[in-house]
C-alpha cells in the first residue's frame, strides 16, 4: 500500500471526526503499552466484530502489503526515524509517519505504539497514535477497535474513526456490517461517518449508494456529508452531477453548500457556472453565498465583479458583506474602496461595517482616522460602533482613548456608550471611575445607566453600594438603571430604592420600570403601592404602567380597578392608556373612557384618534356618538367632517 492511499486514510478519518465534532488533540495520555497486547476480555462493540477472513487479516498476510523498502522487523530502525522527525514542522513530521506507519506489521506495532505513547508534545502524540491505530485495524480490527474503546470517552472517538477507518480501507463491507449492528448514538453515527468517509476514497459513487440503500431511521441524512467532502477534493464535477441526483430537500442544499465551497476553492469559475445552473430555491441560494465566500479567498476583485451582475435583493446583498469581510481580513484598503463604490444604501453601510471591523484589526489608527473624516450622521455612527466593539474586546484604553478623539456628537456618544458597556462587563468600577471624570457634554448620564444596568446584571448589591456613594446628579443617572434590574427578580426590594431619587424625573422613570415588571406577577400588589404616591409625575407615570402592563393579561381586572379611583391627573393619565389599549377591540367602550377623563384638553386629545379608529370599523355608530355627545362643538365638527 503507497504512503498517498494512508495519507487519503488519515485524511477521510479526520474529516469523519470532524463532522462528529472531534478534534485532534483534544485527549489526554492514553492507557499504558501493555493494552496493546490484546486482552481476553473485549469491550462490548469489540465483541461485536464479525470473526471471518474478511476482517481479521494474519501478520504474514499483513507483510505481504508492505512497501519493498520496508523495515518490517525492525521496531528499533522505526522508533529511530520517528525520533528524528519529532520537533520538525508538522508537515515534515506527517509526512514522515506517513511513510513510515506504512512498513508496520503486527510484529513490530506495540513496541512502536508503546513509544508513541510515551510523546509528552500533545499533538505529535495524537497523530502519530491515531495513526497506529489505523494501521493496526488493517490486519487486526478486533484488537484496534478494543484499544480504542478502552480508553475513555474523550479519549476515543478520534481513535475508533481511525480504527474503523483502517479496517473500512481493507475490507469497507465488514466495517459497515459491524457499525450497522451498534445501538442507535453518538459512537454508533460516529461509525457511520468513518465508514462512508472510507468508501470514498475509493468509490464515491458505491459510497453515495450504499448510503442511499440505508433505512431512513439510520440517520443517514447525515452521511452525505463526508462523501461528498472528499468527492469534491478529487472530481468536483462528478460529485456535482451525482448531487443532482439526490432527493429534494435540506440534505441536497447541505451536500450543494458543501460542493460550492470546495469547489470555489479550486476552480471558482466552474464552480459558479455549476451553481448558476442548479434549480431556483434556497439551496441555489446559499450555495452561490458558499462559491462567492470561496471565491473571495481566492480572488475578491473577481468575486466583486460577479456580484455586481447578480439581481438585487438579500442574496446579493449577503454576498456583498460576505465579499467585503473576507476581502479586508487581507486587503482592507482594497476593500474600503469596492465598498465605498457600491451604491448607497443599508447594504454598503453593513459591508462598509465589516470591512472596518477587520481593518482596525491590523491598522486602528488608519480606520479611526478614516471614520473621523466621515460626514456627521448615521453611516458615521453604525462605522464608529463597529471600530469600537472591535477595539473594546481587545483594549479598551485604546478603544476609549480613539473615541475621545471623534468630534462631539451622536457618533461619539454611541460609541463610548458600546465601549463602556463592554467595559462595564469586565471591570465595572473602573468603568464608573472614568465615567465619573467625564462632563455632562460627554453623555455622562446615558453612560452612568449603561454601567448600572450591567453591573446589577452582574453583581446587584455592588452596584447599589457604588450608586449610593456618588453626588446627587450622578446617583440619579445610575439609580433608575439598577432598579429596573432589580425589579426583574425584587420588585418589593426595587421599591424602597426609589426614595433614594432626588429628581423627580428620574424617580418617575424608576418607580415606572418597577410597576412594569412587578405587574406581570402581582397587579394588585402594584395598585396598592402605586396609591400610595402623592400626585406626582412619579404617580402618574406608576398608573400608566400599571393599566398597561395590567390589561395585557386581564383587560376587566384592569377596568374595574380605574373604576375605583378617584378624579385626579394620574387617573386621567391611567384612564387614557386604557382606552388606547383596548381601541381595536372595543372602540365605543374605549370613547366612553376617555370621556370620563376630567382634564378637558387632555380628554379631547384622547377622545380623536378613539372616534376617528371606532369611524373606521363602524362610522354610523360613531358619527351617532359624536352627535349626541356633550364635546365642544368645534371637536365635533372637526370629527363629523373626518367621516368624508
Amino acid at each position: 500500500m503507497s504512503a498517498m492511499k494512508i495519507s487519503g486514510r488519515w485524511i477521510a478519518s479526520v474529516v469523519a471526526a470532524l463532522v462528529s465534532g472531534i478534534a485532534i488533540g483534544r485527549y489526554a495520555a492514553l492507557p499504558p503499552p501493555e493494552i496493546v497486547r490484546h486482552n481476553a476480555t473485549t469491550s462490548t462493540f469489540a465483541a461485536n466484530i464479525p470473526q471471518s477472513s474478511s476482517s481479521s487479516v494474519s501478520p504474514k498476510i499483513a507483510k505481504t502489503h508492505l512497501e519493498p523498502n520496508a523495515i518490517a522487523g525492525d521496531s528499533e530502525k522505526i522508533i529511530a526515524e520517528l525520533r528524528a522527525a519529532l520537533g520538525h514542522d508538522t508537515r515534515h513530521a506527517y509526512a514522515t509517519f506517513t511513510r513510515i506507519t506504512e512498513s508496520i506489521d503486527a510484529g513490530t506495532l506495540p513496541s512502536v505504539l508503546a513509544f508513541a505513547q510515551t510523546l509528552t508534545q500533545p499533538q505529535e502524540k495524537s497523530l502519530l497514535v491515531s495513526m497506529l491505530v489505523s494501521r493496526w485495524a488493517e490486519f487486526d480490527p478486533k484488537a484496534a477497535v478494543d484499544f480504542a474503546q478502552s480508553n475513555t470517552a474523550g479519549k476515543s472517538r478520534l481513535l475508533l474513526s481511525s480504527a474503523i477507518s483502517g479496517w473500512a480501507s481493507r475490507d469497507a463491507n465488514a466495517a459497515a456490517a459491524w457499525a450497522q449492528q451498534l445501538p442507535s448514538g453518538s459512537t454508533r453515527d460516529q461509525a457511520m461517518q468513518t465508514v462512508v468517509a472510507a468508501m470514498a476514497e475509493n468509490d464515491p459513487r458505491g459510497a453515495v449508494t450504499f448510503v442511499a440503500g440505508l433505512p431512513p431511521q439510520s440517520g443517514r441524512q447525515n452521511l452525505y456529508q463526508p462523501i461528498f467532502m472528499k468527492w469534491t477534493s478529487s472530481d468536483p464535477a462528478a460529485a456535482a452531477q451525482a448531487a443532482l441526483q439526490l432527493p429534494t430537500g435540506n440534505v441536497r442544499d447541505s451536500v450543494w453548500q458543501t460542493i460550492g465551497s470546495n469547489w470555489a476553492m479550486q476552480n471558482p469559475e466552474a464552480a459558479y457556472a455549476w451553481v448558476s445552473a442548479l434549480p431556483p430555491g434556497q439551496g441555489r441560494t446559499t450555495a452561490l453565498q458558499n462559491v462567492l465566500a470561496g471565491w473571495s479567498n481566492k480572488d475578491p476583485q473577481q468575486a466583486a465583479n460577479i456580484v455586481g451582475t447578480l439581481p438585487a435583493g438579500p442574496a446579493r446583498d449577503q454576498a456583498i458583506n460576505n465579499i467585503a469581510r473576507l476581502w479586508a481580513q487581507n486587503d482592507p484598503r482594497a476593500a474600503l474602496a469596492w465598498t465605498q463604490q457600491l451604491p448607497p444604501n443599508e447594504s454598503q453601510s453593513r459591508a462598509l461595517r465589516a470591512v472596518l471591523a477587520s481593518w482596525v484589526q491590523t491598522e486602528p489608527a488608519a480606520a479611526a482616522e478614516y471614520i473621523s473624516g466621515l460626514p456627521p450622521g448615521k453611516a458615521q455612527e453604525e462605522a464608529a460602533s463597529a471600530v469600537a466593539l472591535q477595539l473594546a474586546s481587545s483594549d479598551i484604553q485604546g478603544a476609549v482613548s480613539w473615541a475621545q478623539k471623534i468630534p462631539a456628537g451622536a457618533a461619539r456618544q454611541n460609541t463610548l456608550n458600546n465601549i463602556v458597556g463592554q467595559w462595564a462587563d469586565s471591570d465595572p468600577r473602573a468603568a464608573a471611575d472614568f465615567v465619573s471624570r467625564l462632563g455632562e457634554n460627554d453623555g455622562r448620564a446615558a453612560l452612568f445607566d449603561n454601567i448600572s444596568r450591567q453591573w446589577a446584571r452582574n453583581d446587584a448589591q455592588a452596584a447599589i453600594a457604588w450608586a449610593q456613594g456618588l453626588d446627587g446628579s450622578a446617583r440619579d443617572a445610575a439609580l433608575p438603571g439598577i432598579i429596573a434590574i432589580v425589579a426583574e427578580n425584587d420588585p418589593r426590594e426595587a421599591t424602597r430604592l426609589v426614595s433614594r431619587i432626588s429628581s423627580g424625573e428620574a424617580q418617575a422613570n424608576a418607580a415606572a420600570a418597577i410597576a412594569w415588571q412587578w405587574s406581570s406577577e402581582d397587579p394588585q400588589a402594584v395598585s396598592k403601592w402605586a396609591t400610595s404616591f402623592p400626585e406626582s409625575p412619579a404617580r402618574q407615570r406608576v398608573f400608566e404602567s400599571l393599566i398597561n402592563r395590567w390589561a395585557q393579561n386581564d383587560t376587566y381586572a384592569a377596568g374595574a380597578w380605574l373604576g375605583t379611583l378617584p378624579a385626579g391627573e394620574s387617573r386621567d393619565s391611567a384612564v387614557g392608556a386604557f382606552a388606547r389599549h383596548i381601541a381595536n377591540t372595543d372602540p365605543r367602550t374605549a370613547v366612553e373612557w376617555a370621556a370620563s377623563i376630567g382634564s378637558e384638553a387632555q380628554r379631547s386629545s384622547q377622545i380623536e384618534p378613539l372616534v376617528l379608529t371606532w369611524m373606521r370599523s363602524s362610522s354610523d355608530q360613531a358619527i351617532a356618538w359624536v352627535n349626541a355627545s356633550s364635546l365642544a362643538p368645534e371637536l365635533k365638527a372637526r370629527l363629523l367632517a373626518a367621516k368624508h
